[in-house]
């Protein structure tokens, strides 16, 4: 069954007719219980007869005495609900009928004992009991009662039958208008308080009622939900405006199929979402990266679920871009992939940018070694000048003995040819260690710093005997990975300026600090001097390209911005300056402390 139209007049309509039915149901268990009581009656009645007459089935039976029938018969008159009966001798031979209008009738047989229940046919009702007269059987005893059909009951009570459902229907009704209207009404004002809702597009109202029963729980689920579709409608708000990026969005499903891009993905690639839905991204694919590289990116997210790098993809047009990508994975609630959501964004400008920020480096650097080249051609200069004066003196003896035949001795002329030959191995090897320190090469490698900063040092000890500086020394062993030349030419523009500095202090003595050690995971170079420190004014700006506090005929201003540049971005260091107190000899001075720190792993 169907019911349609409100859900009040379906609510009248079940009260209605489960009410109807309920009455309907309990008349007819009236009638069976009626029915029933007519039975237990009936049986009562037959029970009473035979005990009333036993005396006289006793003498019919026994002494075959005429008059006890006659005597049973007028007895029988006395009950008008029997229609008949039949008394039957033990061995089931009727030998007396009785008829409450004196009609005879064809006896039956008497049934076996297992089918000598009641029966019910129409308005008559058949039973048997045991003829008993003084605790003996003598026979068995057929009644047939008249009792009332069903049909009969109903219509005797037609007329208050119909009253009383008339009167049923019509409470019925007016309790289920009133229980209904009561039912419906919370129901009724939560679909009218929803249509507003959904009128005005507003999640910021509030249902209201004062009930503690299941109405009430379903208001407090209709606000529950209000406010978590007010805080999704806000979070979608901000999540469109967030897929509305300048980064290029891309998400697919499981398979890798593309469900939705957006504008900033066209503007990137030149594809309209049109193009692409049901897609795979691959269909971006440059063949710049091969196999393996998108064989490690999809394991990194099937074990992370996340994955991000830089990649070079195709244009529509054909030409290629870089793009910086980031890939999430989306997961259901068992943990299964649902979606993958990449994010991109165009790079080709930044890397066009970068390399030309590394053109502008290099060529920074080379600037800054060809004005270390210029200092090393003055300090190699300086240094040859007294092996050269040696090597000339020591020839043009043996010439002129040789021309004059002045006699040498043989051991004397061995010596002074062994002392030219060391003091060529001395400019050879100073011209090794120039070449060295100008070699370029970017391999890390294992060296010692001690004699990375020994082999700086010799580079420029000549000048610093010219000017009689001092260098003193506290070094540990110590062994890294790093960069040998570069950190040479930072130790190196450390100890030029140092060197300069100290050049403008007269009377006074000239010393260079060097302290190598180990702090917790660094190596420590520190180098200081006795030249008063740095002033205040420029010591944060002493880093800084092109600033340079000497005459610009003898500074370029890039050796210490250089300096702090090799030492984060390709030693991956640090490189400070500050100005401390220095105890030496018992002697105070101001220095310019700059210290290197390298890592040791």
């Amino acid at each position: 069954m169907k019911f349609t139209g409100s859900i009040k007049n379906r609510l009248i309509t079940i009260i209605l007719s489960v009410a109807l039915l309920t009455s309907l149901i309990g008349y007819g268990s009236f009638v069976y219980w009626y029915m029933n009581i007519q039975q237990k009656q009936s049986l009562k009645l037959a029970k009473t007869v035979g005990e009333v007459l036993g005396q006289n089935i006793a003498k019919l039976i026994y002494l075959n005495d005429i008059s006890a029938a006659a005597d049973i018969s007028s007895q029988l008159k006395s009950f008008k609900q029997l229609n008949t009966m039949v008394l039957y001798k033990l061995n089931k031979q009727a030998i007396f009928q009785y008829s409450k209008n004196n009609k005879t009738f064809k006896t039956i047989p008497l049934p076996n004992k297992q089918n000598r229940i009641y029966k019910v046919n129409s308005n008559n009702l058949t039973l048997y009991i045991d003829a008993n007269y003084q605790n003996t059987h003598l026979g068995y005893v057929q009644f047939n009662f008249k009792i009332s059909s069903i049909m009969d009951i109903i219509k005797e009570n037609i007329n208050m039958l119909i009253s009383i459902l008339l009167i049923m229907f019509i409470l019925s009704f007016i309790l289920a208008s009133y229980f209904a209207r009561k039912f419906t009404n919370p129901i009724l004002n939560l679909v009218e308080f929803l249509e507003k809702i959904e009128a005005i597009e507003s999640f910021d109202r509030r249902v209201i009622i004062n009930e503690n029963n299941e109405y009430g729980k379903l208001y407090e689920e209709v606000n529950t939900m209000l406010e978590r579709i007010k805080v999704s409608q806000e979070a979608l708000a901000i999540a469109a405006v967030s897929f509305e990026t300048q980064n290029g969005i891309t998400i697919t499903d499981k398979h890798n199929n593309i469900l939705r891009v957006n504008k900033a993905f066209t503007k990137i690639t030149g594809y309209e979402p049109t193009d692409v839905i049901g897609l795979k991204p691959s269909m971006l694919k440059s063949d710049v990266q091969d196999n393996k590289f998108y064989i490690d990116m999809y394991n990194q997210l099937n074990k992370y679920n996340f994955w991000s790098g830089e990649i070079t993809n195709k244009h529509k047009d054909g030409h290629l871009f870089k793009e910086f990508l980031t890939i999430n994975v989306v997961l259901d609630k068992y943990g299964q992939i649902q979606n993958y959501v990449a994010s991109f964004i165009d790079i080709t400008s930044q890397k066009e940018i970068e390399k030309q920020l590394k053109e502008k480096d290099d060529m920074l650097v080379q600037k800054s070694k060809m004005a270390t080249m210029g200092e090393m051609l003055e300090n190699i200069a300086h240094q040859w000048r007294q092996p050269l004066s040696l090597i000339s003196t020591i020839s043009s003896s043996l010439v002129l003995n040789k021309e004059l035949g002045v006699a040498v001795k043989q051991e004397d002329e061995i010596e002074k040819l062994n002392k030219i030959n060391d003091t060529t191995q001395y400019l050879s090897q100073t011209i090794d260690d120039f070449r060295d320190f100008f070699k370029p090469n970017k391999t890390k490698q294992h060296i010692n710093l001690e004699k990375n900063y020994k082999k700086t040092l010799a580079l420029v000890n000549s000048k610093f005997a010219a000017l009689d500086i001092n260098v003193i020394e506290n070094i540990e062993q110590i062994e890294v990975e790093t960069l040998d030349n570069e950190l040479m030419q930072v130790v190196m523009n450390i100890l030029n300026n140092a060197k300069d500095i100290l050049q403008t202090k007269e009377n006074q003595k000239r010393y260079i600090f060097i302290d190598i050690f180990k702090d917790n995971e660094f190596a420590i170079i520190n180098i200081k001097d006795n030249a008063g420190g740095i002033p205040k004014n420029i010591i944060n700006k002493i880093f800084d390209p092109y600033f340079t506090t000497k005459h610009k005929a003898q500074g370029t201003g890039i050796g210490l911005y250089m300096s702090k540049e090799m030492i984060h971005k390709h030693i991956k260091g640090s490189l400070e300056v500050e100005n401390i107190k220095y105890t030496y000899n018992e002697i105070e001075y101001s220095c310019a402390s700059f210290c290197i720190k390298i890592p040791l792993k």
